[in-house]
């Protein structure tokens, strides 16, 4: 709990986790979206990811929102892992 906290009241901790996504790891990217998940289910969670990918896109250099993420799910259909988080 006090570490979910510390993550939450870090303003840049979420968008270091949702960049983490550029991982080669299946794993590593089921993980992040377990943990991206879990900030969606606290009250302000859901703009705090929002957020997150909007930073994602301007680093990454996305022309849209979850460009990226989606990608991964045309890509990765042979990954159960990361197509079931």
């Amino acid at each position: 709990q006090s570490g979910f906290s510390l993550v939450m009241n870090h303003p840049a901790c979420v968008n270091e986790i949702a960049l983490s996504l550029n991982n080669k790891s299946a794993r590593t990217k089921a993980l992040v979206l377990e943990l991206l998940a879990a900030v969606c289910l606290v009250r302000g969670g859901h703009d705090i990811i929002l957020a997150a990918f909007d930073n994602f896109k301007e680093v990454c250099g996305e022309k849209n929102r979850f460009e990226k993420l989606m990608e991964y799910f045309r890509n990765e259909d042979t990954n159960i892992d990361f197509m079931v988080s």
